[in-house]
């Protein structure tokens, strides 16, 4: 009697030890932001709980791109406990609709990998018509001509600095440098499509004295026509 007594006690405590596992559950795994200007940082901290009873281990925190910093608060959680996971975006060179992920792995059998994702628009604070230069095929010697619209989208007057050019064959030039919440300003881009070369890259960089938006920066290509 004793025996099976032992015997069944053993198994009890077996099984038990078996089929402990942690388990991870989230409080949402997708947090819209909403609407943000250009160089705003969006903030947001995922919470997860460990249903389980066995120590949930977390780690290897992976974003989608660079710009998406993310910090555990503990790898390891208790069960019964909360962990958190702090991100972070920057939004600096982005515009328009934005999804970001960032994943991390458990030690949850059901779950050995959980991924987060941020969503929302990013708008231009000054906005830039067009916001890139293409000028497509062109022949050599063709003189290049665009005129850029800057507009002041915020609720802040920026000064801008005067433009230059990643590329010595690029000239650029703006028709004022104060730009006025609400106000616009031209920028004028010209171009002789040089002698001997297949393509005509660079960028426009605009300099402001707004720390949320140091600069503008406006890609310019054309391409040497065949004919």
């Amino acid at each position: 009697m004793k025996r099976l007594l032992a015997t069944i006690v053993f198994c009890s405590l077996w099984l038990s030890t078996a089929w402990a596992a942690p388990s991870v559950t989230v409080e949402t795994l997708t947090y819209d932001f909403g609407t943000v200007f250009q160089g705003d940082k969006v903030h947001h901290v995922f919470r997860f709980h460990n249903n389980g009873d066995q120590i949930l281990q977390v780690g290897n925190v992976r974003s989608s791109c660079g710009c998406t910093a993310a910090m555990l608060s503990s790898k390891r959680i208790a069960p019964g406990d909360f962990g958190e996971l702090r991100v972070t975006f920057d939004s600096t060179d982005f515009k328009g609709a934005i999804h970001k992920t960032i994943s991390i792995d458990s030690n949850d059998p059901k779950h050995e990998a959980v991924s987060f994702g941020l969503v929302g628009t990013v708008k231009a604070e000054i906005l830039t018509e067009p916001d890139r230069i293409k000028w497509g095929r062109v022949k050599e010697g063709t003189e290049l001509t665009t005129r850029v619209r800057l507009k002041n989208l915020g609720q802040k007057d920026i000064r801008l600095h005067a433009p230059t050019a990643t590329n010595p064959e690029l000239k650029a030039e703006l028709s004022a440098l104060d730009l006025p919440h609400g106000e616009e300003v031209e920028l004028l881009v010209t171009a002789t499509y040089p002698e001997g070369k297949k393509r005509l890259t660079g960028y426009i960089i605009i300099a402001t004295d707004y720390q949320k938006l140091p600069q503008l920066r406006i890609p310019v290509s054309a391409r040497l026509s065949k004919k």
